[in-house]
């Protein structure tokens, strides 16, 4: 397989109330800094940033000599599926427009497509030029609940979407239409937690390419830290700008030491409220629940995952 001179990466957000681009600011710039002896180019795809954060963003990226492009637009995701594509209660219309890159983005064969809550910790060389079999999507599993999602949706691998390698030559963009996303809707809605992820593993179901060693490292919990030598990518579900955030204190300080290096420098953390009990419930709900569905009989696990879901509310 032919190895790729550049290393291609995209990053979906809006920025209309509340400064979002510095937070993709700090991954670019761990990026950057991870990846000096390789040639990127970032793309950013949205339909607001403010203009003085472009500026910084393009300043950032030209002190490394890298390349950045932006596609700002209203349009990016098709009139018919705005009204099927997101479920209430759900992730908000920038995390969907990675689905229709292939559309905007032209002469790229693939790219590496990231939220804007991960850190890279290492050169990305050996995970970009992976030899993906011909399979449109590539990443590793869910941290917790794969064998859960799997049982839930019925598919055969349920992967992580916090980064996720796209082919372009074998990602097929009419698999996402509105007639295919109302029958996931009809089926799943009640079902659904992370609804971007969720959909994007069901509608690429055996078209996804599982990496063979653990790359996922998704911090939710401060006692992580041993982890955090190994980890190529770090996908922050806990965040390190929330103060009293329950994650170890190395992603804290990277983190501020990134946004150091941009106009954000000083930022005020995001106040947590009642973070202590908080964490200690999650941690232990998540870890029982999951444990205990992915050892039941298929059957059972769906009437169970139903009565959890109105129990929470997450219809």
């Amino acid at each position: 397989m032919a190895k790729y001179e550049t290393i291609n990466v995209l990053l979906c957000l809006d920025d209309l109330k509340w400064d979002y681009t510095r937070h993709a600011a700090v991954t670019i710039i761990s990026l950057l800094e991870t990846n000096k002896t390789n040639k990127i180019k970032i793309y950013i795809m949205s339909s607001v940033i403010p203009k003085e954060n472009i500026e910084e963003l393009k300043r950032i990226v030209g002190l490394y000599n890298q390349e950045i492009e932006f596609i700002i637009r209203d349009d990016i995701v098709p009139e018919d599926l705005k009204k099927v594509i997101i479920n209430k209660n759900q992730l908000t219309w920038w995390v969907r427009y990675r689905w229709f890159s292939p559309l905007f983005i032209k002469n790229v064969d693939r790219i590496l497509s990231i939220d804007c809550d991960v850190l890279i910790m290492k050169n990305l060389k050996e995970i970009y030029n992976v030899d993906m079999k011909w399979k449109a999507i590539a990443w590793y599993y869910d941290l917790f609940p794969f064998r859960c999602k799997n049982k839930i949706f019925w598919i055969k691998e349920y992967i992580n979407a916090g980064a996720v390698l796209i082919d372009f030559k074998n990602y097929n963009v009419k698999k996402i239409d509105s007639t295919k996303m109302e029958e996931i809707n009809e089926k799943y809605s009640k079902y659904f937690q992370w609804n971007d992820q969720d959909k994007i593993n069901i509608i690429f179901d055996g078209d996804k390419y599982i990496y063979k060693k653990w790359i996922n490292y998704q911090i939710t919990n401060k006692y992580f830290t041993k982890w955090l030598d190994d980890a190529e990518i770090v996908h922050c579900l806990e965040k390190p700008y929330v103060q009293y955030a329950n994650i170890p204190k190395k992603l804290v300080n990277l983190y501020n030491k990134y946004l150091d290096l941009t106009k954000w420098k000083g930022y005020p953390e995001k106040k947590a409220k009642y973070w202590y009990m908080k964490h200690i419930y999650i941690t232990i709900r998540s870890f029982c629940f999951h444990l205990l569905i992915s050892l039941l009989w298929d059957e059972f696990a769906w009437k169970l995952i139903t009565f959890y879901r109105k129990l929470t509310k997450y219809y």
